[in-house]
């Protein structure tokens, strides 16, 4: 079935081409009549010169007019030529009765400036009508006749442009013409084909997407700017898809993640309601009630955080920050949970005086999902933070000796709702949010953050801030 762009590309080539070819055929058609009548009057002209000196004989003697008869109707009959003799009165030719019927006068003659030239000696060639008796378009040739020297009269010869068979030329060109045209419409059926039928198949695909199957997918079959258009719709595709297994990755998690937390919370009010949890211990399973609320807020907290960067909400209020108060705040939260689980924890390199410009509270943020992400997949070893002046920027590496990061994996884990491979298992909540947020907020505050990980032998991430005053 032709889609409309189809129909569109095929009417739109094919009203060109047929424009063209009717431009073209008229343009031939007049050039090759031009030609002929120009050919044509170069014959003329041939014949008036065989005719010129055998009618000056003819004028001294009578006797060769047969000669002259016998050329005049051999080029009536092969060329359809018309003679005729415009002659003044003392001519000895107005006395052979048997030159009556090619005479003619000026008043019959419509150019008169054309008989006026060719008395006074000139030759003439020009195209229109001849005499008053026909009027139809004529090619017409005129030269003096002469006799001693003196002009007598006029020699006309001429032949009507029909004669030039411009219907069999025009059907000469209409029989080249149309083949070409014929051929070129297929072509161009095919060539509109060629480009739509990619567009229509990434139309199919995008109605496909828009209804949630992400494995459409479109054939490259060109390297022009339709086959890279349609390596872009793959590409573009393969990145929906694997969005959307890491929403549904997300959604999984989070209430896991959500519910967890709440089921708890719950079944500890509930005991305490119902008496169930003794006085003495209702103190510990509050306690605990509120880790898990705040595990539940951080989680939220970092969906809000993710939605208010992409949504351009999100403000950064910078300023002068010590980044020593930044690590020394991270060191203080994150030191427990690494200490509980047998890491050793090392900090070196902190320079008290080292001043960059930004936010404090989002450098602390930063830092802080840098360092929980290595502890969490960190089950042995140690976790080290280092700051130092590097090329005139701050650069703070965080180093880690756990489970690493498989090399086919490490272009992804800055992308939202990534949290590895199912092999990751570090038994810790993950909402695949908190790298994508560390890798914004670096940005944001003209930084930047690289990594360098090998699966099975731990991870180094290094972030680059400018420094704002070492003072």
């Amino acid at each position: 079935m032709m889609t409309s762009m189809f129909r569109k590309m095929l009417m739109a080539y094919m009203s060109v081409i047929i424009v063209a070819f009717s431009v073209l055929t008229f343009a031939l058609h007049f050039e090759v009549r031009h030609f002929l009548a120009a050919q044509k009057l170069l014959v003329l002209n041939q014949e008036a010169e065989d005719i010129l000196p055998i009618l000056e004989r003819v004028n001294g003697n009578p006797k060769f007019y047969p000669a002259y008869d016998r050329i005049v109707s051999r080029y009536k009959r092969v060329d359809n030529t018309a003679v005729n003799l415009l002659l003044i009165k003392n001519s000895e030719l107005v006395k052979i009765q048997r030159l009556t019927n090619q005479l003619i006068s000026h008043n019959a003659i419509l150019n008169r400036t054309a008989v006026e030239r060719v008395l006074s000696g000139q030759q003439v060639q020009l195209i229109g009508p001849f005499s008053t008796s026909q009027r139809q378009s004529t090619l017409i040739v005129g030269v003096p006749i002469e006799s001693e020297g003196i002009i007598i009269g006029a020699l006309f010869l001429h032949t009507p442009m029909q004669e030039l068979q411009m219907g069999q030329v025009t059907e000469l060109i209409l029989l080249i013409a149309g083949p070409i045209l014929l051929l070129s419409i297929i072509v161009l059926y095919f060539t509109s084909r060629r480009f739509s039928t990619p567009l229509l198949q990434m139309n199919r695909a995008v109605q496909a997407i828009g209804k949630g199957s992400f494995t459409e997918r479109v054939p490259v079959t060109s390297d022009d700017e339709v086959g890279q258009l349609a390596g872009a719709f793959n590409e573009m595709a393969v990145q929906l898809e694997r969005l959307d297994h890491m929403r549904k990755d997300l959604i999984a998690n989070v209430s896991h993640e959500i519910r967890t937390p709440l089921t708890s919370v719950r079944g500890f009010i509930q005991g305490i309601l119902e008496g169930v949890i003794p006085a003495s211990d209702q103190r510990q399973y509050l306690t605990i009630a509120h880790s898990e609320l705040s595990r539940l807020s951080s989680i939220l907290n970092s969906m809000l955080d993710l939605s208010a960067i992409e949504t351009g909400r999100i403000t950064i209020q910078s300023g002068p920050v010590q980044w020593a108060g930044v690590v020394e705040a991270v060191t203080e939260r994150t030191r427990v949970r690494a200490t509980s689980k047998g890491l050793d924890f090392e900090v070196s390199n902190t320079d008290p005086s080292l001043t960059i410009w930004g936010d404090g509270d989002r450098l602390t943020q930063i830092l802080f999902n840098v360092v929980d992400n290595a502890i969490r997949h960190t089950s042995a070893g140690k976790i080290s933070i280092s700051s130092a002046v590097a090329d005139g920027k701050l650069r703070i590496t965080v180093r880690d000796t756990g489970e690493g990061i498989a090399t086919e994996a490490l272009p992804h884990i800055w992308e939202r709702f990534y949290t590895g491979s199912p092999s990751r298992s570090s038994g810790e909540a993950r909402s695949g949010l908190g790298l994508t947020i560390t890798k914004h907020l670096v940005e944001m505050m003209n930084g930047k953050i690289e990594v360098e990980s090998k699966l099975g032998s731990g991870s180094l991430f290094t972030i680059w801030f400018p420094i704002f005053s070492t003072v």
